[in-house]
């Protein structure tokens, strides 16, 4: 067997997910991990909230997926970089997905549009033309407070 061209790491919940899969499922992706610890590529990049982060398909009707990283390994290993399982399941209503964000917490900012983020910001601060106007005085001279112009009623007509 080659030597592996990266070094491994897993979450401590994602090593509970391998163990949790049937057993057919945890072989392959047993199988899955072992290529892409020896260099296969077989994998496909997440976008979104899991920006950085890629999928593996396990099974080949892809009803299973592992989660993974490609990072820095830590300055005691022997390999430069390290795949890293963040997690293992099923994909059926993006189970592996959700596990993987509430896992990588608050380390994978999420993708927040910068339209809304704008707005929320407006929203929340003063006009800085404000800070620099004074208050206007009520004053009792004619000259400063401009002649109220009320607009013409309509009559209502029956």
């Amino acid at each position: 067997m080659s030597r592996a061209r990266f070094a491994f790491a897993a979450h401590p919940d994602a090593i509970a997910d391998l163990r949790a899969l049937p057993d057919e499922m945890r072989d392959l992706a047993l199988l899955e991990l072992q290529n892409l610890v020896h260099g296969s590529d077989d994998c496909l990049p997440l976008t979104g909230r899991l920006a950085g982060f890629h999928k593996v398909y396990v099974d080949p009707s892809v009803s299973y997926r592992l989660v993974i990283q490609f990072r820095q390994a830590p300055p005691t290993s022997s390999h430069k970089r390290e795949i890293y399982l963040v997690a293992a399941g099923s994909r059926k209503d993006y189970a592996v997905y959700r596990t993987a964000q509430h896992r990588t917490g608050p380390s994978v900012a999420p993708e927040t549009d910068t339209a809304a983020e704008a707005r929320v910001h407006a929203a929340r601060s003063r006009s800085p033309r404000a800070a620099h106007q004074a208050t206007p005085a009520s004053t009792d001279s004619p000259a400063a407070t401009p002649p109220v112009v009320s607009a013409p009623r309509k009559v209502p007509q029956r």
